[in-house]
C-alpha cells in the first residue's frame, strides 16, 4: 500500500505525544495498524507493551484483524480493546471483580422504571423516558458533574436526583458497577495507589486511541494517568466528526490537547480517498462555517465527479415518490441496492421513508434491525387498552392509559392489581369522577367483544385517544403525520386477525413490516440515522428532509448545538463515495418549511471547482 507524506509521518512517529487529525476517508485505520507494525518491526517495541483502544468491540476486533493481515508472527501480544474492557481489566486485578459484577442493561432499566413509577412521573413513551434518565445518569458520572447543580432535561430535577441517589445506593448494595463506574473507579485507583499506577504504566508503554473526538473527560483523565510515565500517547480523530455531545463527548478535549501536552506533534491527514471532489467541497463549504474547529484543507485523491444534487419538493409525498423512483433508476443503471443509503436526522423520519420504499417493492437491508411498530409508545398504549379489555388488571397497563385521554384519575389510587370497585370508593361523593370511571369501564366492556380492527378504531374515536394525540402534537410540536402513520400500520396489522386474543398472541412472532422477509436481510437499501452512519461508506447517499427544524434539529438553539448539528450533517455527506443527493420539501404536514441553512451555505460557497445542481419543481 502506498502512503502519502502525512500518513508516513504518523506511522513512523516514535516517542512522545502525537495527535493525528484524520479527515473522512483519510485512511486512519491503515495508519493505526501500520504504526503498530512499525513500532514492533522498526523500533523493537515489545508487542505486549502496546495498547490500542477503540470505542466499540466490533471496531477493536476489526482493527486487530487488519493488523494481523499485515503479517508477522510477533504481534499477537498487542492488546486491542474498548475503554470499558481495558478499564475493567485494571479493576479486576485490584478489586477481584468478575463479569457478574457488571450490572446488566435490563436490570438498569427495570430499576429506573420502578423508581419512575414510584414517583408517579408522567411520560408518554416509557422506554424513551427510561433511556433518557439513564443517559443523564451517565452524563453526570462521566462529566464529574455535581448532582446538586445538575438540572435534568427529561424529568423534574429533584425527581432525577432522587432516582440518581437510589440507583447509586442500589449498585453499592448489590455490589454492582456500571460502565461509568468502571471509568470513575479506575481513575480513583490509579490516582491513589502508586503501586497500581506504576504497574499499569509499565504494562502499556505505548497507547494508541482511535476516534479520539468521541472521548469524554473521565476517559481522558485515565488515559493521561496511564501514559504519564512514558508519554507515548498517540491519538487519532477528527474534531469535525464529534457528534456525541449527548454522551458527554466534546471536541474541546481534542482542540485543547496541546494544553496537556505542549510538546505534542500534530499531523493532519487531509486527503480524502473515499469521496469525489464535489462531495468533498460541498462538505467543506458547510463545516467551515463552524468557528470552533481546527482549520483543514481537505482534498480528494479521486476525480471531481458529478455535481452534488439538491432537490426541492412541494411536499413530503413528492419527496418520497422521487426517492423511490431514483433508487429504482440507479439500480437499473447497475448500482446494487446494498451500495445505497438513505440517511435521516431521526428514526421517525427514516421509518416513514422506509415504509414507502418497501411498499414500492425495493429491497431494504435489515443490518440495523427492522423497525417494529409494536415498540412505539402509541402501539403500547393501544395494546394496554386491549389487554385491560381482555381481563388484565396489571397496574403498569392502567398507568399507561388511565389519563389518555385525561380523566384526572390520581395514579397513587391505583393498586396492584387494580381494583375498580376500590377505585370508585376512593372517589365516593365525587359525581364527576364516578361518571368518568363508569364511562371507562363501559368502554372496556365494549372493546372486549370487538375485532382488533374495530377495537383500534373505537379506542381512537369512541374513547377519544385521537384527542389526546392532537393535544400531544400541539404541546410537543411533534409532526402529525409521523404519529398518525403508526395508527395506519397498527390497523394494517390488526386487520389480519379476527379476535383480540389471536392478535395479541401473535405479537412478537411476526413484524407488521415483514414485506422484505423473503429477501436476504443483510443486503438492500440501508436506512440509517445520521448518527448511526458514522464510520460507514456507500456509493450513493440520500439525505432526506434537509430543512430547518429537522436538519438542524429544532431543539438545537445555542451556538454550540448548531455547530454539533453542522458536524452531524458533515458526517452524513462524507459517507458518499460517488453520488450525493440532498432532498427537502417546501411543506411538511401541511405547514410551510424553509430549506436548511446548511443548504444555503452550500449554494453560496465560493469554490471554483464546486458543482451543484439545484432542482426545483
Amino acid at each position: 500500500m502506498q502512503f502519502n507524506e502525512a500518513q508516513i509521518q504518523a506511522i513512523q512517529h516514535n516517542k512522545g505525544p502525537c495527535m493525528v487529525i484524520a479527515g473522512p476517508g483519510s485512511g486512519k485505520t491503515a495508519v493505526l495498524t501500520n504504526r503498530v507494525r512499525y513500532l514492533i518491526d522498526k523500533q523493537n517495541v515489545r508487542p505486549s507493551d502496546i495498547l490500542v483502544i477503540t470505542f466499540t468491540r466490533a471496531a477493536a476486533v476489526q482493527m486487530k484483524s487488519r493488523f494481523m493481515e499485515l503479517g508477522g508472527n510477533n504481534g499477537a501480544a498487542v492488546s486491542f480493546g474498548t475503554f470499558h474492557s481495558v478499564f475493567f481489566t485494571i479493576l479486576k486485578t485490584a478489586y477481584n471483580y468478575s463479569a457478574a459484577c457488571i450490572i446488566k442493561q435490563s436490570a438498569q432499566r427495570e430499576f429506573v422504571r420502578d423508581q419512575m413509577c414510584r414517583l408517579e412521573l408522567e411520560y408518554d413513551d416509557e422506554s424513551e423516558a427510561v433511556d433518557n434518565v439513564l443517559s443523564e445518569i451517565s452524563r453526570v458520572k462521566g462529566d464529574s458533574v455535581s448532582l446538586s447543580a445538575y438540572e435534568s432535561m427529561c424529568i423534574p430535577p429533584e425527581s432525577f436526583r432522587i432516582i440518581y441517589r437510589a440507583y447509586d445506593d442500589f449498585l453499592i448494595k448489590k455490589r454492582f458497577i456500571d460502565f461509568d463506574d468502571m471509568i470513575i473507579q479506575c481513575r480513583e485507583l490509579l490516582s491513589q495507589r502508586e503501586d497500581y499506577r506504576n504497574a499499569w504504566q509499565d504494562r502499556y508503554k505505548y497507547i494508541l486511541v482511535d476516534e479520539f473526538q468521541d472521548i469524554n473527560m473521565s476517559q481522558f483523565d485515565v488515559l493521561r494517568i496511564l501514559s504519564e510515565k512514558y508519554r507515548n500517547l498517540f491519538v487519532v480523530g477528527d474534531d469535525d466528526q464529534s457528534i456525541y455531545g449527548f454522551r458527554g463527548a466534546s471536541p474541546d478535549i481534542m482542540l485543547n490537547f496541546d494544553r496537556y501536552y505542549n510538546d505534542v506533534k500534530r499531523i493532519a491527514l487531509s486527503v480524502n480517498y473515499r469521496s469525489t471532489g464535489n462531495i468533498v467541497l460541498v462538505a467543506r463549504s458547510v463545516i467551515e462555517e463552524n468557528e470552533h474547529r481546527y482549520g483543514k484543507n481537505i482534498t480528494t485523491a479521486g476525480s471531481q465527479g458529478e455535481a452534488v444534487s439538491i432537490y426541492e419538493f412541494n411536499n413530503l409525498n413528492d419527496e418520497k415518490t422521487f426517492l423511490s423512483e431514483k433508487i429504482k433508476e440507479l439500480n437499473a443503471q447497475g448500482i446494487d441496492y446494498n451500495d445505497i443509503a438513505v440517511l435521516s436526522r431521526t428514526n421517525v423520519v427514516g421509518d416513514m421513508y422506509r415504509s414507502r420504499i418497501e411498499a414500492d417493492g425495493i429491497v431494504c437491508s435489515n443490518s440495523t434491525g427492522k423497525p417494529d411498530i409494536y415498540e412505539h409508545w402509541i402501539a403500547k398504549d393501544i395494546l394496554a387498552y386491549i389487554r385491560i379489555a381482555s381481563g388484565s388488571r396489571d397496574r403498569a397497563e392502567f398507568l399507561r392509559i388511565i389519563n389518555k385521554p385525561m380523566r384526572y384519575i390520581t395514579r397513587s389510587y391505583l393498586g396492584n392489581p387494580v381494583d375498580m370497585t376500590r377505585l370508585k370508593v376512593m372517589y365516593a361523593g365525587n359525581s364527576d369522577m364516578l361518571e368518568r370511571l363508569d364511562k371507562f369501564m363501559e368502554d372496556i366492556k365494549l372493546i372486549k367483544n370487538m375485532s382488533p380492527f374495530a377495537a383500534v378504531n373505537y379506542i381512537r374515536k369512541g374513547i377519544g385517544y385521537d384527542n389526546y394525540i392532537d393535544d400531544y402534537i400541539y404541546e410537543h410540536k411533534t409532526n402529525r403525520e409521523a404519529l398518525y402513520n403508526v395508527f395506519d400500520e397498527l390497523l394494517h396489522g390488526a386487520s389480519k386477525y379476527r379476535s383480540l386474543q389471536e392478535w395479541i398472541g401473535n405479537i412478537g412472532k411476526e413484524s407488521i413490516k415483514d414485506d422484505c422477509e423473503v429477501q436476504d436481510e443483510s443486503r438492500g437499501v440501508h436506512f440509517l440515522t445520521m448518527h448511526c452512519s458514522k464510520g460507514l461508506e456507500y456509493k450513493v447517499v440520500f439525505v432526506v428532509d434537509v430543512c430547518e427544524g429537522v436538519i438542524p434539529y429544532n431543539k438545537a438553539v445555542q451556538d454550540y448545538q448548531i455547530e454539533e448539528e453542522r458536524r452531524l450533517f458533515y458526517v452524513a455527506m462524507t459517507r458518499a463515495k460517488e453520488k450525493l443527493y440532498l432532498l427537502y420539501p417546501k411543506q411538511r404536514y401541511n405547514k410551510d418549511t424553509t430549506r436548511s441553512r446548511f443548504i444555503e451555505e452550500i449554494l453560496t460557497a465560493r469554490y471554483p471547482l464546486l458543482r451543484t445542481a439545484l432542482h426545483t419543481p
